[in-house]
Parts: structure tokens; sequence; C-alpha cells
């Protein structure tokens, strides 16, 4: 389940910033970023907890150091895209 939140919110995250530029949804574009983004980032926290066990604790140090990477480079790009000049 906490997968499935996961790629949920990051698919309407990437929808969310897809849709910036439409017309007909850019109203509510922020709305699906955060909503994208929240799910996502609690569906990765969620998968990150669940299975910590001495034998896994590499490869989930592993996992949440490119969690924070792809969080860094979201909001990055999320500020960009506000930013920029249409």
């Amino acid at each position: 389940m906490a997968q499935s939140a996961s790629a949920l919110g990051a698919t309407i995250l990437g929808f969310g910033i897809g849709t910036k530029w439409g017309a007909s949804a850019s109203r509510y574009a922020l709305i699906i970023i955060a909503l994208g983004a929240t799910l996502h980032i609690l569906g990765m926290y969620i998968t990150q907890m669940k299975s910590q066990s001495k034998r896994t604790q590499g490869f989930a140090k592993l996992l949440w150091i490119s969690a924070w990477i792809c969080l860094v480079a979201l909001i990055a790009l999320i500020v960009y895209l506000l930013m920029a000049k249409k």
C-alpha cells in the first residue's frame, strides 16, 4: 500500500507539474502538485520505515539518500517553474 501511495503521489505530482502550463487545469496546478508531493513523500517514508532490520540498513540508507535527492530536485523544479516567466 505504501508503494502504491508513493507511485500515485509521483503520478499526481508529475501531472500537476505538467498542467502548470495547461489552460484548463492551471488554476489547480499548485493544489495538484502539493497533493502529489504529499502522497509521494508519505509513501516513500512508510516504505523506508516498514522494514528496518540490520540486514537491510545499508540498502535502506541508500534509498533514504536517493529519496532526499529526489525531493530536493522536485522542489528546485517546482520553484523554477513557479518563477519562470510565461
